[in-house]
């Protein structure tokens, strides 16, 4: 075991106590400045080539033969750092160029569903006339991995990870290479790493079980069957590394997904990387481009500059299985690498461009995060201060499309200077620079040639918010996380010395700020003490007593039942709804229209909800007659904003489920639920909307038409939360599908309309609870990857949804919940609500009544 005392005295946060935080910071900030001020650069000189049609960027701009877009150089290696430069410095031109280019991306250049094939500037026409299979595959992949990835982990899901579930879903669509494991999209063993690091961060994003199935293919296929260490040579820098990294990221879904399959990795990825510890380093742990697997020996001359890239893989494994030794191997490196002279060092094919110095820096600065070792950051500073030297004046840097990874490094290294932090706007005469010490206190200078008004934007754990992943494993294509801030935590924040004020933490994710011009303005950070958040630690809506007493936990079949009738008498209690179910209060439907519909009949009808109230609702029933097998029924719910025609709308974020369920052969009907106004005295405004719901359920049940045992329900927003309560407390509905709802109570305490909390409801149960009322008849919930962070989000409702399946499984049914997690935002997936429905409705055995 490794001396951790004279470790210590080696590593080193980014403020020592001999040094003055404040001068640190502010030589940070003038590092910083001169990234940001090399990544502008680089974007203007490169937009001078872009394509004046197309707008796309060419591969070369010094060769006219290199005037053409492709997918695994261009938009790989250069389009994304284009694209997150406008991003991190908030530039409003750049950032509508980099969307311009995407849209241009997808509408010229894919060729094979969404496969995206060379595209010619000269032609303005694809550069082969036949499209190439693996060749797509191979650009698709790449494009992935090391261009769709990095833009997914700093911005969160959006078009560009839409894009990325596509281009992967279609790679596999065209899987067409027979192996052990069944058909894979490729035998070329840098492609297959390139996906299972893309598919891997797709699983956690989406927890779509398809991307863990494809993932685990894969891996099996390399672990099991062609072992890197029955090959002829196992290579250790880029075009051939990946499979590493990859392997090791599904080592993490392994070990968290699928226990018996993770024992079996564990011994075959220790044999990879012990083989590389013995016989891939020299002396001072730097690695070999390649080595024969045989012998042992060395079979390329010179220092990889994929060497971080190897070096993630085992700081993954050593971090989910704390493993020291290869934490050791990682640690001696970087004691070392400070007699590395980039410039001086033997590539694969002479002396290092500057991307390979790019890629050699990243690496570095992704395992500095984790183990700062202060002579490797000194080596940091001393190289990057090389790279910059290469830029020329116009911006280009080698003049190909690898100036991009040049970019990308300068912008790890930016944010690495500012611990994450990036003001908006980024202008170049702003320099930014922090520091932090080891009680977590940051230190931030601040200051512009000219008087500046904007945000500070601190970083946030993107790891856990953007991407779900159970770890912040180290991993290629990231952007480290340095100093981060949780939205539900609280700061205190001081200024010039002054009285510091507490901050919650989701205002400094967008910290309005102003100073003026050649002042320094010195600004200090750490979390708050208990005494300073005491005050705000509660919020006024929040319940005085203990939460949630009736939560639902693993117990027998017969308990389970129990837990259920027990927990809806006590909520139609709180809905004050009890008096109303015995009252046998007539429906008297009245027919007030109809009308004919492609393949079926409107009608809008109007019946009794209580004793002294009608309601009014459209019901649809298909054209032809029902015959003996009678028609299953959707109840059909909107949202706030919406009304009962809402859900017929197909240009709406309904989609017009209810219309396509109408003309696809059910029975549907909607009400108004949208209201405020709670109409009937002593009684509840989420009562009346769930008891008006219901009686739709009881005009369903006489109508001729419907087959009662085939009546479900379906909503988006508060129609997903009403159709959580009507399938939790009407058991007449057997199959629930609950559109953009599914979270924690907590979540909506804020930045929502509060018309769902009841008096002593969060005393009782959270949403999760309700839901387990439905089970253990069907159940559907829909997220969305691009709902806002302080909605919907996808990482609550996969906690929620455990909570909810503990009770399926009690009840023998685990697979009659589920979480359909889709790329859009806040709308139905019209795709997943028609397969639910027919799977437990349309193709359930018809009772006939």
């Amino acid at each position: 075991m490794r001396n951790w005392i004279v470790l210590t005295c080696l590593l080193a946060t980014t403020g020592e106590a001999a040094v003055d935080p404040w001068q640190v910071a502010q030589t940070n900030s003038e590092q910083s400045q001169r990234a940001m001020r090399f990544c502008r650069r680089y974007t203007q000189g490169w937009l001078q080539h872009a394509d004046p049609v197309s707008g796309l960027l060419p591969r070369r701009v010094d060769n006219a033969d290199q005037r053409y877009w492709n997918a695994r150089d261009c938009a790989a290696d250069n389009y994304p750092f284009l694209t997150l430069v406008g991003e991190m410095t908030d530039d409003y031109h750049l950032r509508l160029t980099a969307r311009h280019i995407l849209d241009q991306e997808l509408k010229l250049t894919v060729r094979v569903d969404s496969l995206p094939d060379d595209f010619d500037f000269a032609t303005q026409k694809f550069r082969t006339s036949e499209p190439n299979m693996p060749d797509l595959i191979f650009g698709a992949s790449e494009y992935a991995k090391d261009g769709l990835i990095p833009i997914t982990e700093w911005v969160g899901p959006g078009p560009w990870s839409r894009r990325m579930d596509g281009l992967l879903r279609d790679v596999w669509k065209h899987a067409a290479v027979d192996s052990p494991v069944g058909k894979v999209p490729t035998d070329n063993l840098e492609v297959a790493g390139d996906l299972l690091q893309a598919m891997s961060r797709m699983y956690w994003l989406t927890g779509d079980d398809q991307y863990k199935e494809w993932t685990f293919r894969i891996a099996d296929l390399y672990l099991f069957h062609k072992r890197l260490l029955d090959m002829e040579s196992l290579r250790l820098r880029d075009h051939g590394c990946e499979i590493i990294g990859g392997l090791s990221e599904a080592y993490v879904i392994a070990r968290h997904e699928d226990r018996q399959r993770y024992e079996r990795y564990k011994p075959e990825l220790y044999k990879i990387l012990d083989f590389i510890s013995r016989h891939g380093l020299d002396d001072d742990g730097m690695m070999y481009i390649s080595v024969n697997v045989k012998t042992g020996e060395p079979t390329a001359k010179g220092i990889t500059d994929g060497w971080g890239y190897v070096y993630d893989a085992f700081l993954t494994v050593a971090a989910v299985d704390d493993e020291q030794r290869f934490r050791d191997t990682v640690i001696r490196t970087l004691i070392n690498v400070n007699k590395v002279v980039l410039d001086e060092t033997e590539g694969i094919a002479g002396p290092v461009s500057a991307d390979q110095m790019a890629d050699s820096l990243e690496g570095a600065i992704n395992l500095l995060n984790r183990f700062p070792v202060a002579s490797a950051l000194a080596w940091v500073d001393r190289e990057m201060a090389v790279l910059f030297g290469k830029q020329r004046p116009d911006g280009i840097i080698e003049a190909w499309y690898g100036d991009g990874n040049s970019a990308r490094t300068a912008m790890m290294y930016a944010l690495y200077k500012t611990q994450g932090i990036t003001p908006s706007p980024w202008r170049d005469d702003v320099q930014i620079g922090a520091d932090r010490d080891r009680d977590g206190v940051v230190r931030v200078y601040v200051r512009s040639e000219y008087p500046w008004a904007g945000r500070l934007r601190f970083d946030r754990p993107r790891h856990r918010e953007y991407l779900r992943l159970p770890l912040d494993y180290a991993r290629i294509n990231q952007f480290p996380e340095w100093f981060t801030v949780e939205a539900d935590r609280r700061y205190e924040v001081s200024r010039d010395g002054g009285a510091a004020q507490v901050v919650a933490g989701k205002e400094l994710l967008a910290w309005p700020l102003t100073f003026a011009a050649k002042t320094a303005t010195l600004i200090t950070i750490k979390p708050a003490t208990e005494a300073a958040t005491q005050p705000a630690a509660v919020p006024a809506t929040a319940p005085a007593g203990p939460l949630r007493t009736m939560r639902y936990t693993p117990r027998s079949r017969d308990e389970a039942a129990a837990w259920q009738k027990d927990l809806r008498t006590r909520l139609f209690g709180l809905l004050k709804l009890t008096d109303l179910l015995d009252a046998k209060v007539p429906l008297s439907p009245k027919l007030l229209s109809s009308e004919a519909q492609e393949g079926y009949s409107l009608r809008e009808v109007e019946f009794n909800s209580s004793p002294g109230r009608r309601i009014k609702a459209i019901v649809t029933v298909p054209g032809s007659p029902p015959g003996p097998q009678r028609y299953p029924a959707v109840v059909c719910i909107h949202g706030h904003g919406g009304d009962r025609h809402v859900v017929y709308d197909r240009a709406t974020i309904y989609k017009g489920f209810a219309s396509v369920l109408a003309a696809s052969g059910y029975v549907t009907i909607a009400v108004d639920v949208g209201r405020h106004e709670v109409y009937e005295p002593g009684r509840t405004l989420m009562g009346e909307r769930l008891w008006d719901l219901m009686r739709c359920v009881e005009l369903l049940e006489i109508l001729p038409e419907v087959d009662r045992q085939r009546i479900g329900c379906a909503g988006l927003s508060l129609g997903g939360e009403m159709a959580m309560w009507l399938g939790a407390m009407d058991t007449r509905i057997n199959g629930t599908v609950s559109s953009g709802f599914l979270t924690r109570m907590d979540q909506m305490e804020h930045n929502h309309c509060m018309c769902w909390k009841l008096d002593g409801l969060r005393e009782l149960v959270d949403f999760a609870d309700i839901y387990s009322l439905i089970a253990p008849r069907p159940l559907q919930c829909q997220n969305g990857l691009a709902e806002p962070t302080t909605q919907f989000r996808v990482d609550l409702a996969r906690e929620a949804m455990d909570d909810i399946k503990l009770i399926y499984t009690d009840l023998g049914v685990p697979g009659h919940a589920g979480l359909a997690i889709h790329p859009g935002g806040h709308e139905i997936d019209l795709d997943a609500l028609r397969a639910f429905f027919k799977a437990h409705l349309t193709d359930r055995p018809a009772s006939g009544r």
